[in-house]
């Protein structure tokens, strides 16, 4: 055997138990597997670093996949409590508008009805205390109608003279005392039911005319009780979500009443008129507002008929006046309406941010070319030509 320290001696015992069948045996077989393996070396990247690069990655990709969830999880969730608060704002707004409209619609006929009758009762009542004068004309119209339902007619009849009256009294007292008794019988009862009827239904419409007369008020009290809580959840669920969209964050909501004041509640087109006073017409707030405004006027105009109606002995209704409302109500409706456009096509534009709130491939596109604000850009410019046409 050569003296090579790397070579070691061992023993192996070899039988053959038969035909190219043999047996070994050895009592140092860690030593020969040693050997032929040969010597194993420690390697610093297998051992740490790789073992430590798998770790690593395992938590970074784990990591990331949660983040990812909640990243969609709450970014929906943001988008969904954005929507479902705005369709909440709007649904109170326009309870509160319609209420509101449909109260000064009613109450426009009732307040000229009341006053009306007013008039009518002081009429009435000069009528009575102008004494004999009053008095005779009264009763010649009772002699006249008790002529008339005995068969008697009148001498202003005709041209008939009083030798006809005469002739017809006479022959209407030969005429059966019974039938007569039953003619004006009848007439009496039918005169008591008609009286009935109509004292009912004139009663009946006096109530409901009361009714919507208190109900006018007490819509009024509530609008004013609500209007600036109203006006303040606008701003900030249905305008400062799209706006901060469109990168316009520092746009002024501040409502000048002076401004406000100039329109022209008359135009049906709101969107022109909000223009023309340099409001700005994208601003569901600034709407809302002008709508009070355009209540405002048309209550100013009620309030100073009802004052007349109550301090001048002998009121009047003015008709110009009732024309002129009519017509603000009119134009006032189309208002309602193009706001109403308006906020259901900002609802549809939060909802439409739902999907769009998921990481994806397309999220990294349009966080990358800013395409949130051409979308909230071009919303507004759709829904003023939908809705401002």
């Amino acid at each position: 055997m050569p003296s090579d320290p790397s070579l070691h001696e061992v023993s192996l015992y070899v039988e053959q138990e038969g035909t190219n069948k043999f047996k070994i045996q050895s009592g140092q077989l860690e030593q020969i597997g040693a050997q032929l393996r040969g010597r194993r070396e420690f390697s610093i990247f297998q051992s740490i670093i790789l073992p430590l690069i798998v770790s690593v990655a395992t938590i970074v990709l784990s990591s990331a996949f949660q983040y990812v969830s909640w990243f969609n999880s709450v970014g929906l969730k943001d988008a969904t409590d954005v929507a479902d608060k705005a369709a909440r704002t709007y649904e109170s707004a326009a309870a509160a508008i319609g209420m509101r409209h449909y109260a000064t619609l009613v109450f426009l006929p009732s307040l000229r009805d009341l006053v009306r009758a007013k008039a009518n009762a002081v009429r009435s009542a000069r009528a009575q205390a102008n004494g004999p004068l009053g008095a005779r004309a009264e009763a010649q119209g009772v002699l006249g109608a008790r002529a008339e339902a005995i068969g008697v007619p009148s001498a202003r009849m005709e041209g008939k003279g009083i030798k006809d009256i005469v002739a017809a009294q006479a022959n209407a007292k030969k005429r059966n005392p019974d039938a007569e008794r039953l003619l004006l019988n009848a007439v009496t009862q039918r005169t008591e039911d008609t009286k009935d009827n109509e004292i009912s239904l004139h009663k009946s419409h006096l109530d409901i005319k009361q009714k919507r007369f208190a109900s006018y008020y007490e819509q009024l009290k509530l609008w004013n009780e609500n209007y600036d809580h109203v006006l303040s959840e606008i701003e900030y669920a249905l305008d400062r979500p799209v706006f901060g969209h469109a990168d316009k964050k520092n746009e002024n909501f501040r409502i000048s009443r002076a401004e406000i004041r100039k329109m022209d509640c008359l135009n049906y087109s709101f969107s022109e008129e909000l223009q023309r006073l340099h409001l700005n017409s994208h601003s569901l707030k600034v709407r809302f507002a002008a709508l009070n405004n355009c209540f405002m006027k048309i209550h100013g105009a009620l309030d100073d008929q009802l004052t007349e109606g109550i301090s001048e002995p002998l009121p009047a209704f003015d008709e110009p006046i009732e024309s002129k409302i009519g017509k603000q109500l009119d134009a006032l409706l189309a208002m309602e309406n193009e706001f109403r456009c308006y906020a259901h096509r900002r609802i549809d534009y939060y909802n439409s941010q739902k999907e769009l709130a998921i990481f994806s491939i397309s999220y990294v596109w349009r966080w990358l070319t800013d395409a949130t604000k051409t979308e909230a850009l071009k919303h507004f410019e759709d829904t003023a030509g939908r809705c401002g046409a």
